[in-house]
């Protein structure tokens, strides 16, 4: 069925897991493939049974829940897409595909909820904004369940706009720093364990005082920054960079990936993807 569904021949990869699931009706891999293969082919009343079924009897499951919200926000359901995507965190808290959807629907709620605010049409809400979730193909092994005694933290509205003000804001200074030349400022974005290419983190400091510090002035201007999120405490950051200097200038595309360490975020990872 793997196979089939890797060809894209999802009718096909329905049938199949039908097939194995009249064999053997409790078999969660099958169950959830031939779930997908039914969402894929556009039979959702088949792929929502089934994920539901998923869903109660195995609750620590983050990925049919994850893939059942894309059906709730084709349909329009923000609500109901935003809480799967809550509890799926909540049984697996560093699901990075969770976070990038859940961001993305957010981002869905608050434009709509801007356009409704500056529109005076009187008309039902009606999300507008285009949103494209990330499904899931494969069941993972069941991740350990917290303790009785903890419950994980519900990402909100409101936490997942903070974090990612609080990264983006992180990029501009970090921007700012290197145009000012504050090598201090700017090498205290970094971990302190951060090295680059260089066989230690002392070399790398002395390779960026060497080149932040030579005369002449730095001119560092970042854009279109998008924030993609792998964990409560892992986001990378892509966005373009224009670095001009006296001798030297550039357009390229780059990420930052920055982990949350106590309360601050700290860039531990720094490369170009492509040239502009």
């Amino acid at each position: 069925m793997q196979q089939l569904i890797t060809q894209k021949r999802f009718v096909d990869a329905a049938s199949t897991g039908e097939q194995l699931l009249q064999q053997n009706p409790r078999h969660s891999q099958a169950r959830f493939l031939t779930a997908y293969a039914y969402q894929m082919s556009a039979q959702t009343e088949q792929a929502i049974r089934l994920y539901q079924g998923l869903i109660e009897d195995n609750p620590q499951l983050p990925e049919p829940r994850n893939n059942l919200a894309m059906i709730y926000l084709a349909q329009g359901d923000y609500d109901r897409a935003s809480q799967l995507l809550v509890e799926a965190l909540n049984t697996h808290s560093s699901y990075a595909i969770a976070y990038d959807n859940l961001s993305q629907v957010y981002k869905g709620i608050a434009s709509e909820a801007y356009r409704r605010a500056v529109s005076e049409s009187s008309e039902p809400s009606r999300y507008t904004h285009k949103i494209e979730l990330t499904a899931i193909t494969e069941l993972e092994t069941a991740p350990a369940q917290l303790p009785a005694t903890e419950s994980a933290p519900e990402p909100t509205l409101v936490n997942f706009a903070n974090q990612e003000t609080r990264l983006i804001e992180s990029v501009k200074a970090w921007a700012q720093a290197w145009s000012d030349k504050d090598f201090a400022a700017y090498t205290g974005f970094y971990t302190p364990q951060y090295r680059a290419k260089f066989e230690s983190h002392q070399q790398w400091l002395e390779q960026r005082r060497n080149r932040i510090t030579r005369p002449g002035t730095i001119n560092v201007e970042v854009s279109d920054i998008q924030i993609k999120w792998r964990s409560e405490d892992r986001a990378f950051i892509d966005f373009k960079q224009a670095f001009d200097s006296p001798r030297y200038s550039d357009r390229v595309k780059k990420r930052l990936g920055f982990n949350l360490i106590g309360s601050e975020w700290k860039i531990t990872e720094e490369r170009v993807l492509s040239v502009l």
